[in-house]
């Protein structure tokens, strides 16, 4: 009997442990700091924005080509040269070391007057860039929120089911210590301790698994918050709010106007129809102006009739240009171009019908889900009252130990199905909302 206390309280020690450990307090990693920490710290969001900066940057105009040119040159050159003349009447005269120098200067300036519309249709594709960015940064930061709250909410979901697992202990334990006393009075059979200490044992471990897989979903966290993925010394907010959403139209009709995806794809029709555009520019002709001002000033050996010269003054002109034919390469260019029009308007209809069905598996799905957690919470109130009826009677002594048991995990899978419903019925939700553009109008 001795042997058998000790037993009995190594197991109970170990499972208390198990439970302080859990309890103790930790800082609460709240869902509006979720948020801010990807805005402030995600990789891919920095990324994406500075995506955004760099277009902006193209929309410049300092990067529109409408303004002028303007480039200063100067130079200086010194020559040292053994000279050998003969003049016309036959006279000679060579001159060793003969020295010469020259200097110049000058300013240029040239303006674009026409370049067959190319800047003004590349201005226009820069501004649709732009758009294309800021659309792209929306889906980075749409897709990292989706992604944190996946593992947020798995967070919670490990949590709370730890709670139901410490529950079970709990209740496994109260067990243990009745079928240890009944045996000790000669009510309980040895079997029913040894029955009660495997459930003590199994429950432990389910507990242990449990909490790996919560200290893993917690290091999974903070990797995705860009955070160091070590510290799991905190907790989450398990409270959750599934939201009534009725009117299936007001969803599916902004598929089409506010959908991030759908408008990058319409985005990009638009940047294709640009590019037609501009490589249409090559047929037209180009006028520019340029002007200037030049100095120049030259000392001459002696072997030159003059000493020096200098000279300075204005120049300016028109350039006209036009490429009659330049082989065929700007025809075949637009012909390309415009494939390439036609199949990102194919592809803007093919994601048009991927939305649509994507929309309707995800109301099919979220409608199923709130079903389902409905059912499971009946399910639950069930289990809870059968059990609450089979643990009085257990003490009476009119049920088995097994059939305690069975009661016991019935509740425990009751519990953890209904938290595991609530879960994946929010994230159905978030889908929903991600679909129709309204990610940011969802409370998480």
């Amino acid at each position: 009997m001795l042997n058998h206390m000790i037993k009995l309280k190594y197991i109970l020690i170990i499972a208390a442990w198990f439970i302080i450990e859990q309890t103790e307090a930790q800082t609460l990693l709240s869902k509006s700091e979720i948020i801010k920490i990807i805005l402030e710290s995600s990789f891919d969001v920095k990324v994406a924005e500075n995506a955004v900066e760099t277009a902006k940057n193209n929309t410049s105009i300092f990067n529109s080509g409408y303004l002028p040119t303007l480039n200063a040159t100067a130079g200086i050159n010194y020559n040292k040269d053994n000279i050998a003349v003969e003049f016309q009447d036959g006279s000679e005269r060579s001159l060793d070391g003969a020295k010469s120098d020259s200097k110049n200067a000058g300013i240029s300036l040239n303006y674009v007057l026409f370049d067959g519309f190319n800047r003004k249709y590349n201005i226009s594709r820069n501004q649709e860039n732009l758009n294309r960015s800021q659309l792209n940064a929306r889906a980075v930061l749409e897709n990292t929120l989706l992604q944190a709250f996946t593992a947020y909410y798995e967070v919670a979901r490990l949590e709370q089911n730890l709670e139901s697992l410490i529950e079970t202990l709990s209740i496994s334990k109260e067990r243990l210590v009745r079928a240890q006393y009944g045996f000790d009075y000669g009510r309980n059979t040895k079997l029913d301790v040894s029955n009660a200490e495997v459930d003590v044992n199994t429950d432990s471990i389910n507990y242990l698994n449990a909490r790996q897989n919560f200290s893993n979903a917690k290091r999974n966290l903070n990797y995705i918050l860009g955070r160091n993925v070590a510290p799991i010394d905190y907790s989450v907010d398990t409270t959750l709010t599934i939201s009534v959403i009725d009117d299936k139209d007001a969803f599916e009709n902004q598929l089409l106007t506010q959908n991030v995806q759908y408008l990058i794809a319409q985005s990009d029709v638009s940047l294709r129809q640009f590019d037609t555009q501009i490589t249409s520019t090559n047929y037209l002709p180009t006028l520019s102006l340029n002007g200037g001002y030049n100095y120049r000033k030259g000392n001459n050996n002696s072997a030159s009739f003059t000493a020096s010269n200098s000279s300075n003054g204005l120049t300016g002109g028109l350039t006209f240009g036009w490429n009659i034919f330049d082989g065929g390469l700007t025809k075949t260019a637009i012909q390309n171009a415009k494939i390439n029009e036609s199949t990102q308007e194919t592809l803007l209809l093919q994601i048009q019908n991927q939305l649509q069905l994507n929309f309707e598996n995800a109301w099919g799905d979220f409608r199923n889900k709130q079903f389902i957690v409905q059912a499971q919470e009946n399910n639950l109130s069930t289990n809870q009252l059968n059990f609450e009826r089979t643990e009085e009677q257990y003490r009476l002594g009119q049920v088995s130990s097994i059939e305690f048991r069975t009661s016991q995990t019935n509740l425990l899978i009751a519990q953890t199905s209904l938290i595991q419903a609530k879960y994946e019925a929010k994230l159905a939700e978030l889908t929903l909302f991600q679909l129709a553009g309204k990610l940011q109008e969802a409370n998480f």
